[in-house]
């Protein structure tokens, strides 16, 4: 008797939850991809108003096979998840669990064998309607690879979950999943444990202290940021005090803070602190500036300084014969024109990059509203060169059209723009350089952007204050203004290659807009030569209502074009022969079925990647070589934002275009990379070396 009261019970219990829930339950969709299994999955069998739950995807892969984690290590590429949820549902950040290591070859990554899933929790608005059916969805993509092979994947999913008053549970298999991976989520340290984080040399020392080694796997780090440490390097550990000393190496440069998940023994703690740096740590920091130094130097020898440098020559010929003193302190006003815009764009830069955006040099030309105002301002400096314009019209005054008087802001504003028109180009050793200033502390990284200011400014400024070098400067004279109108076409010419610039990154609408802001310049400074006057004031004016008209007609279209933010920009000179479009995830599959890859990051801003693309990339023995070899050459093109290429540049150590990298067929061999000048002969004596150790290979 008491039994089949029970049972009534049971049933009558079961008919309430029922009914207080919807009578629909939970129906996922699960994806059957290439070695790897996928579904979206939640831990609870109804959301309930007002509370939260826990959304995942689901992956199994084959056995041998592996998904990676949020840094995937020296290759792959970790996991992506978009959600799509109903109104009312707010999502948070994904929860990744420990990650394992997974040796390949001399590689090591960072992932996961076996079931696994990566779930973030949802909470659900107190106005979602109960007895509900809840639409979710998730657009995942993913790298699934083994020891030989990686695959791409991607895939939509979906999950129907009812609405109730009550929390239900999931299915048992479900539930246990959730609960197992809880288990692997790293914990916040307690109070009782320190970490600390000191640059030493060419490592960074993290110390432990009240977290005792037990046996097993010795702890390791894995840092959250991909470029912070060198994955596959050991991590040697040393028992001390209390704790122990975990010895890490940096992939380039010590990193400012190291954050991160430290795995010990079955326990994993959430690390983030700064990193601290010592005198051991300066052998790096004086390279850095001194490459810098260089770079700068160099950068006055690319294309895209020319113009300004031509007009600073023609306005050293205009101070020949003026007093030593004024010359001087022109040459110096010029250099802090020129150190000042930089310390503008390293603030602008690590601000940026502190505040989660990724950015590298020549951030701003990746913008079309930049572009149409550098082409209306060169097109302006133009017409004052060509005598159309009488506003700013003195030697002494083109490039500084922003004030008029004196001599230093002339010199100031024309070290302005030279640091402007500077930025689409890369010498040599400025990637290494910049790229080490952006992983440090900002006094240090002013401090190598000082050195590249003042590198520019040298020459210059080497002129002006040492007299063996001022008497080779000729003398004014008739001559001048024919000089002086020939260096407008130079200008004109950099107006062309802006609006071409402007038609890659955001199409005819661009084109349109900046070639009509041009026009109306050209108008404003006919009305100013024809009708003198109109004052400086009243040309100011309008000089600024065509600027405000030329970024308004720009502003609607200041995103990515219609052809995609990654269109591959450029032609190339055998149409049988393809540059692919930029992927991790492409080049980790070539790599692994044993394909050369050739990486070409350029930009349609960047000059010097013009030149060597037309100079050397698409000669017909260049692209006969790689047909020859079965280089898969690929197109990293960065004319507009784009974190995945972003990040590419940031594992070389760059934060600039052009880079140049050549992967052989095997998955174990380091990539090379390429000069930043290269002439076909570079590049088949790379492809050469290539084919030669191929050979070797075979005949062993």
């Amino acid at each position: 008797m008491g039994g089949s009261r029970a049972i009534v019970r049971l049933a009558v219990a079961a008919a309430l939850v029922a009914g207080l829930v919807t009578g629909r339950p939970a129906e996922a969709i699960p994806v059957s991809a290439k070695h790897v299994d996928v579904e979206l999955v939640a831990d609870t069998a109804a959301a309930v108003p007002g509370a939260s739950f826990r959304l995942g995807v689901r992956f199994v892969p084959e056995k041998h096979w592996h998904v990676y984690w949020k840094n995937p290590g020296d290759s792959g590429e970790a996991p992506r998840i978009a959600w799509t949820l109903p109104a009312g549902l707010t999502p948070g950040e994904i929860e990744w669990p420990t990650p394992e290591r997974i040796p390949v070859g001399p590689l090591v990554n960072f992932g996961f064998e076996g079931e696994t899933l990566l779930a973030a929790p949802v909470a659900v608005a107190h106005d979602v309607a109960a007895h509900a059916a809840l639409d979710l969805r998730a657009q995942a993509k993913w790298l699934v690879c083994n020891q030989d092979e990686c695959i791409p994947g991607g895939a939509t999913l979906a999950l129907s979950l009812p609405v109730g008053t009550v929390a239900a549970p999931a299915a048992p298999a479900i539930a246990e999943l959730f609960s197992a991976t809880h288990k692997r989520l790293p914990v916040a340290s307690p109070p009782t444990v320190r970490v600390d984080a000191t640059a030493e040399g060419d490592h960074v020392q993290l110390a432990v202290r009240g977290v005792a080694l037990t046996g097993g796997a010795p702890p390791f780090f894995f840092a959250a940021d991909r470029e912070a440490l060198d994955p596959s390097a050991e991590q040697p550990v040393a028992r001390e005090g209390d704790g122990f000393l975990l010895t890490l190496t940096p992939r380039t440069a010590a990193p400012r803070t190291l954050a991160g998940v430290l795995r010990v023994g079955d326990r994993a703690y959430t690390v983030a602190t700064p990193v601290a740096m010592t005198s051991g740590s300066s052998d790096a920091s004086v390279s850095a500036i001194a490459l810098a130094f260089a770079g700068g130097l160099l950068l006055n020898l690319m294309p895209c300084v020319f113009p300004v440098l031509a007009l600073k020559a023609l306005s050293l010929v205009g101070l020949s014969g003026a007093a030593r003193r004024r010359v001087r302190r022109h040459g110096l006003v010029y250099a802090a024109g020129i150190v000042a815009s930089f310390w503008l764009l390293a603030g602008g830069l690590l601000a940026a990059r502190a505040a989660g955006a990724e950015l590298g040099w020549g951030f701003q030309l990746q913008s079309p509203t930049v572009i149409a105002a550098l082409a209306g301002l060169f097109f302006w400096m133009a017409l004052v060169l060509l005598d159309v314009s009488q506003i700013g019209g003195s030697i002494m005054g083109v490039g500084q059209h922003l004030t008029t008087g004196d001599d230093d802001r002339a010199a100031f504003f024309t070290g302005v723009l030279a640091t402007v028109v500077a930025t689409p180009c890369t010498a040599p050793f400025m990637g290494t350089a910049i790229g080490y200033a952006l992983g440090q502390p900002a006094p240090m990284a002013l401090a190598v952007f000082t050195s590249l200011g003042l590198g520019l400014a040298f020459p210059y400024v080497a002129v002006t204050w040492i007299p063996a070098l001022a008497s080779k400067v000729p003398r004014p004279g008739a001559w001048m203004e024919t000089l002086k109108q020939l260096l407008a076409f130079p200008l004109l010419g950099t107006v062309v290659w802006l609006v071409w610039i402007a038609s890659v990154q955001a199409g005819p609408q661009a084109v349109g807009a900046i070639l009509t802001g041009l026009v109306l310049i050209g108008f404003a400074a006919w009305v100013a030569g024809r009708f003198r006057g109109i004052g400086a004031r009243a040309a100011a004016a309008t000089a600024v209502a065509i600027a405000a008209l030329l970024a308004f007609g720009i502003r609607p279209i200041d995103g990515p074009s219609a052809a995609g933010a990654r269109t591959a920009e450029g032609g190339i000179a055998d149409a049988a022969f393809e540059w692919e479009s930029f992927s991790t995830a492409r080049i980790a599959a070539l790599r692994a079925a044993g394909r050369p890859v050739f990486v070409d990051f350029t930009a349609a801003w960047c000059v010097t990647c013009q030149v060597n693309k037309k100079v050397a990339l698409e000669t017909a023995e260049v692209i006969a070589k790689m047909k020859q070899l079965g280089v898969v050459a690929i197109r990293a093109d960065w004319t507009r934002p784009d974190v995945e290429i972003t990040r590419a540049l940031q594992e070389f150590g760059r934060d600039g275009v052009p880079l140049y990298v050549l992967y052989s067929g095997k998955a174990d061999d380091p990539p090379s990379i390429l000069p930043q000048i290269l002439t076909p002969t570079i590049v088949i004596s790379a492809l050469e070396k290539l084919e030669s150790v191929e050979l070797r290979r075979s005949s062993t």
